[in-house]
């Protein structure tokens, strides 16, 4: 974990959970969301820029 000002804090490994880490259905599912929305903006900027290539070599 990295703090605001970079410096590094260790992360207990018997923590709340007992060094156990069980990913929530919520944490999942925003971590889907996110990668789709991340390979949607590489789609629109590939396309875009497929686009511009197009024209500009005509």
């Amino acid at each position: 974990m990295i703090q605001s000002h970079g410096q590094q804090v260790p992360i207990d490994p018997e923590g709340p959970h007992g060094g156990r880490y069980r990913p929530q259905v919520g944490h999942r599912r925003r971590a889907w969301r996110e990668y789709g929305t991340l390979v949607m903006a590489i789609v629109g900027l590939s396309l875009s820029l497929s686009t511009f290539l197009a024209a500009a070599l005509r």
